[in-house]
């Protein structure tokens, strides 16, 4: 029994002890906080007061600006409607009164006096200028030049005549005659005429007509290349496809087949086969890259985003 009396006084020792330290420490921060809200509240009214002293520092500032700004006025007020003495070197002075606009009048007469510039004063004669006793050859005007009389020209009778005989005059050249065209070019010309006028059907068959009589000349590519662009030109690009690509596959090194290359190109271009358009195209720029189709393959294969 004894020990429990003493357990319990324990406790009520802890319990009073833990409420006396509760209050304490309440008490120190009520104590903070009003502290520092008066410490804010005189923070506040020094700002307070420093903004009614700076208030009345720019009121005066005003004021004085004020005052200089009126005199200033009052100065140009009294230089627009007054007299001005300007003075002139030598202790001289001369009156001159400023126009409406704040402005100096033009003088009527300056001359130079002592160094400065007087109003008025009449300008003095110019001293006369000594003359010395030598010659001198530009005070008179020189007049017209002699007139120096032409020579007198003798003329010599001509030489007789030789009597030697004269050389015969060398007989006019006579300019060559053209050579005749070769039959294989006269028919390849007769071809690319009727071309050249429109004549897509009559072209064609003399095309044909001198690749069957000429099939190895040398214009033989060039004729089997026009007759691919008289298809071309009716719009018939099935054939001319066909007639192009034998003219590549006859004549692979020969110049017109890089044009033949660009036209196949262009024909699969115009039926809506772009694959093929760009195919044929590539092969060109590769296989051609400097010559003047390959420049128009290029164009056509940006323009076709191959």
């Amino acid at each position: 029994m004894k020990y429990i009396t003493l357990g319990l006084l324990a406790v009520f020792s802890l319990l009073a002890g833990g409420c006396t330290a509760a209050r304490q420490t309440s008490a120190t921060t009520e104590a903070s906080t009003e502290w520092r809200i008066k410490s804010l509240e005189e923070s506040f009214l020094n700002f307070r007061e420093e903004q009614r002293r700076q208030a009345d520092v720019n009121d005066e500032t005003a004021e004085t600006m004020d005052r200089r700004l009126a005199a200033i006025e009052a100065d140009l007020a009294v230089l627009r409607g007054g007299e001005v003495v300007v003075q002139a070197p030598g202790d001289r002075a001369r009156g001159a009164v400023m126009d409406s606009g704040g402005q100096l009048p033009e003088p009527d007469d300056l001359a130079p006096e002592d160094g400065g510039w007087v109003a008025g004063a009449p300008s003095a004669e110019p001293a006369p200028i000594a003359e010395s006793g030598e010659e001198k050859p530009w005070a008179s005007v020189p007049g017209p030049p002699a007139v120096i009389p032409e020579p007198t020209v003798i003329k010599r009778p001509a030489p007789a005549a030789s009597s030697a005989p004269s050389q015969p005059a060398s007989p006019a050249k006579t300019p060559a005659k053209p050579t005749p065209a070769s039959g294989a070019q006269a028919m390849y010309d007769a071809a690319l005429t009727k071309y050249n006028s429109g004549d897509f059907v009559g072209a064609r068959g003399a095309f044909d007509e001198f690749l069957g009589k000429y099939p190895s000349d040398g214009l033989a590519p060039n004729a089997l290349y026009w007759k691919g662009e008289t298809y071309y030109s009716q719009k018939d690009y099935a054939q001319a496809i066909l007639t192009f690509r034998e003219v590549t596959s006859r004549f692979p090194k020969h110049a017109k087949a890089a044009s033949a290359l660009l036209k196949i190109g262009m024909s699969y271009d115009r039926v809506g086969d772009r694959d093929n358009a760009v195919f044929y195209l590539r092969a060109l720029v590769e296989d051609f890259p400097a010559s003047e189709p390959a420049a128009l393959g290029r164009r056509e294969l940006s323009r076709l985003g191959g």
